[in-house]
């Protein structure tokens, strides 16, 4: 018998890059599935939720997160609530949006943490984000260095709001007796990823323009920069691995242990799309963000067994695939 058997889960953003296919996965064993979205549902939830939209154990309410009564009401009669519901976007965004980043973010998270305590759900997961780390973190980054220093400049909006994110998770758990869980996924990348130019990350970006036939492909900063890139499959079973086995306001890493620099990124791209012979340009002018991430994974393998199951390359055929059926 599963632990999920049985129970009502609510998962805001559910409609969105990752919070669709932690949706299909929970509705995949007839979960009982709520999921909001925005008041006039966008044409991406719409693509995203096509293949559960008449599933009858999904269910959809609409509004909005950033009002307190709807958030009460999105909560009301559930048992699990997983908090997908971000603002988001890749480093150049980030770079110029710190304040409303914090600030919608911070939104997000009190009202739909505050609506789950007063409505009794017995499970809460916040939802964080590898970009709490600072600049200069260890390489791979346990989940102890999430509090020192300031997050890396080009995500501190962003990085601090999840900060706060998690502290308020601990604490409600500490004064209000709430079951919470914490998660700290790294760069995840797969279909339904965010493909618009000015908020899309790195893998997105790059299939987009590699698809649509950039040529010579011109790449954000030096090449030399790292990061551990986790397929959203495996980033929505980590998701749910957390929540139900970790429930202890105390954040676990779930990423992949395999370090990519962003200049072996960019070929990766092209060998899987077919386009070898395409010149790669690096703009060092522009920003390269945190120069490695790279995820220490022992905590979810000891706390969890969870580990990574879908190499990139593999992951950049499926998403590259998935691109051109859908997008082009």
């Amino acid at each position: 018998m599963s632990w999920w058997d049985g129970k009502k889960v609510l998962v805001t953003g559910g409609g969105g890059f990752i919070g669709s296919h932690v949706v299909e996965l929970l509705l995949r064993n007839h979960k009982e599935v709520r999921v909001t979205v925005a008041g006039r549902m966008s044409k991406e939830n719409k693509r995203n939720l096509s293949e559960v939209s008449r599933n009858p154990y999904l269910r959809t309410i609409k509004g909005d997160l950033r009002d307190p009564r709807f958030c009460r009401r999105a909560c009301k009669g559930q048992d699990v609530v997983l908090n997908l519901a971000a603002v988001v976007g890749g480093v150049g965004y980030n770079s110029t949006h710190p304040a409303s980043l914090f600030r919608d973010n911070m939104t997000l998270q009190i009202n739909v943490l505050e609506a789950a305590r007063l409505e009794g759900v017995a499970r809460f997961l916040v939802v964080s984000t590898a970009c709490v780390y600072p600049r200069l973190c260890k390489i791979p980054t346990p989940e102890s260095e999430g509090f020192r220093d300031e997050p890396e400049l080009t995500n501190r909006g962003y990085g601090w709001s999840k900060r706060m994110g998690e502290y308020l998770g601990r604490a409600y758990a500490e004064e209000f007796g709430m079951s919470v869980a914490i998660v700290r996924p790294y760069n995840a990348y797969g279909p339904r990823d965010h493909y618009d130019p000015a908020t899309s990350h790195v893998i997105a970006a790059l299939v987009r323009r590699v698809c649509e036939g950039e040529s010579p492909l011109k790449v954000w900063g030096d090449g030399k920069s790292t990061r551990a890139f986790l397929y959203v499959d495996d980033f929505a079973r980590g998701i749910l691995d957390v929540a139900e086995k970790y429930p202890k306001a105390d954040p676990v890493n779930i990423g992949s242990s395999d370090e990519v620099s962003i200049k072996d990124l960019a070929k990766a791209v092209l060998r899987a799309a077919g386009a070898e012979r395409t010149k790669l340009i690096f703009d060092p002018s522009k920003p390269s963000g945190q120069p490695r991430r790279a995820c220490d994974t022992k905590k979810a393998r000891r706390v969890l067994g969870f580990t990574a199951k879908i190499s990139l390359d593999e992951g950049l055929r499926r998403t590259i695939a998935w691109y051109r059926e859908n997008l082009q």
